[in-house]
């Protein structure tokens, strides 16, 4: 049974529903297809963190509903491009959201460009070169929702990335074993501040990457995410963003430095993975520093991930005023 499905998370006026999302996007209600696979438990989830909490023996039932939901012909719920239907992050609480930083040599040659003396050289041999993960402390955003300027902040930048979805717990995990801890895949795109990523007023410490990565809306997820078993190979997906339809970066994941095996096993030494836990993996060349092009309020950004599906966020202005 190797039938494609996607899984997401969707609100419907309102009402927010774990969905498998068939063939042509057609999204299904994941409680009534477990019903008609007569797969009743499965319809208990609530979110797909539910799911990857026993992930394996999830995925194998999730096949057997995905087969029964086209045999049975189950309506769709509509397109997550309609105006009823939106789409929200697909792992509703991960304990962690990793990134991984100056990953793709053609992005890091860039960015040495317009920042001196703050990053490795692009295609770097050094032999204790090691992943250069950090964490972003930021609420998930759903594909289509807006990304908010911070007030006062002159370069908000883009970066697509693929991300990956732990579905298995480990600690100490060699880079061989690694896929046996990876449940899927997702579109994502890591908002940067660039303002306040390099640190003018603390020149010996350069780096703030708390400031620069975590502001509110900085981090769209989804719209879909995407069973491991349905990407053969992840070394060898595309990623592209867009603004206003003009594309400003067109990558492929296997000019990653550091590939998804190193980075996993790289955090795995320090910290025990849980399912849930995301990794995004790294941006290529494009971004806005490179280009010295920054986001503005009216601007479309859309970010894409082979087998990932499609985000569509528009920029507007964020509200400084005072909120509970």
């Amino acid at each position: 049974m190797t039938d494609l499905f996607r899984l997401g998370v969707f609100s419907k006026n309102g009402d927010v529903k774990l969905c498998l999302v068939l063939d042509d996007d057609k999204i299904v209600d994941l409680k009534s297809a477990a019903a008609a696979a007569d797969k009743p438990s499965l319809g208990k989830a609530a979110t797909l963190d539910d799911l990857l909490i026993d992930w394996e023996r999830n995925f194998e039932q999730l096949q057997h509903v995905a087969q029964a939901a086209r045999r049975e012909g189950l309506a769709s719920l509509g397109q997550p491009s309609s105006k009823d239907l939106t789409p929200l992050p697909p792992v509703t609480h991960p304990k962690r959201l990793l990134y991984a930083a100056a990953n793709y040599a053609e992005h890091v040659a860039g960015m040495t460009k317009t920042f001196t003396n703050t990053l490795p050289a692009a295609g770097a041999t050094n032999a204790s070169l090691r992943p250069y993960l950090f964490a972003k402390a930021c609420a998930m955003t759903g594909a289509f929702d807006d990304i908010l300027l911070p007030p006062g902040m002159a370069r908000i930048d883009w970066e697509a990335e693929l991300a990956v979805v732990i579905g298995r717990r480990g600690k100490n995990i060699p880079p061989e074993k690694v896929g046996d801890h990876i449940a899927g895949y997702m579109t994502t795109n890591d908002v940067s501040c660039r303002d306040l990523t390099w640190r003018e007023d603390r020149p010996a410490i350069r780096s703030d990457w708390l400031s620069g990565k975590s502001f509110d809306s900085f981090a769209p997820m989804g719209p879909y995410f995407t069973p491991k078993a349905f990407v053969p190979a992840h070394d060898r997906l595309w990623i592209k963003l867009w603004v206003n339809g003009i594309l400003k970066q067109d990558g492929v994941t296997r000019d990653m430095i550091f590939g998804i095996e190193d980075q996993i096993a790289y955090a795995a030494k320090m910290m025990t993975l849980e399912p849930g836990d995301i990794f995004s993996t790294g941006t290529p060349a494009g971004t806005g520093q490179e280009r010295l092009e920054f986001l503005k309020a009216g601007d479309l950004v859309e970010t894409e991930v082979e087998l990932c599906g499609r985000q569509r966020n528009r920029v507007v202005a964020g509200d400084p005023g005072y909120r509970t």
